[in-house]
């Protein structure tokens, strides 16, 4: 489906609470470490989607996009990193279910999850009143990126209905983060990443349901 409010538009101005863009757009990266989980992702060519191929093409200089890519993310690891880099966008690449995204527990040997009350505690500890736009790109993510904007902890978000394959994450980040950084509109972001995701089905035969959602607070 189209995002929740498809006349909702994600200008590159409203990452600032100014009404000029702001002086550096800074996404932070969330890389699901792949050594512990049954089926390991191409996250090196999403964060290289993300990175590299999506500003090739960019309205604005490279120099004014700062990225920061994080590995085998725990919640301290997470708190930290949003804290001290008070990020605009954050894009989340990895494994995911309906109970939330998956990161690594304290120990560094297992995995846990982190729903959108997880996120939202965080979110408020690094003292981040509102992120401007959150991708779930994560399997099952849907309903923390809707309780999330929902709840107005953040302005837009983007999650996955289900499950997903590498190709058509990897297809909707770049057809994504081309058209932000080119338009900054969500809706075309959005439906820019689905239809380039809709060339693949995932395990199952199916097409994966990306949905998008604006926050109404």
């Amino acid at each position: 489906p189209e995002p929740t409010r498809t006349a909702s538009l994600f200008p590159i101005a409203a990452l600032s609470s100014s009404a000029s863009p702001p002086a550096t757009l800074r996404v932070l990266i969330l890389r699901n470490d792949s050594r512990i989980v049954a089926q390991p992702l191409e996250l090196d060519r999403e964060e290289f989607v993300v990175m590299q191929e999506a500003t090739k093409n960019a309205a604005f200089p490279k120099a004014s996009v700062a990225f920061e890519s994080i590995g085998f993310v725990t919640r301290d690891r997470l708190r930290e990193h949003l804290a001290c880099f008070q990020p605009h966008c954050v894009h989340v690449c990895g494994h995911g279910s309906e109970q939330g995204i998956e990161l690594v527990a304290p120990t560094g040997d297992t995995i846990e999850p982190l729903n959108s009350r997880g996120m939202a505690q965080l979110l408020s500890e690094a003292d981040i009143a509102r992120l401007p736009l959150l991708v779930l790109n994560s399997c099952g993510s849907a309903k923390m990126a809707a309780n999330l904007a929902r709840l107005g902890f953040v302005a837009h978000a983007v999650g996955i209905a289900g499950p997903a394959v590498n190709a058509q994450a990897l297809d909707f980040a770049y057809g994504f983060w081309v058209t932000l950084l080119k338009s900054g509109a969500f809706a075309e972001c959005f439906q820019n990443g689905s239809k380039l995701a809709r060339r693949h089905r995932n395990d199952a035969g199916l097409v994966t349901n990306f949905q998008g959602f604006a926050s109404d607070q």
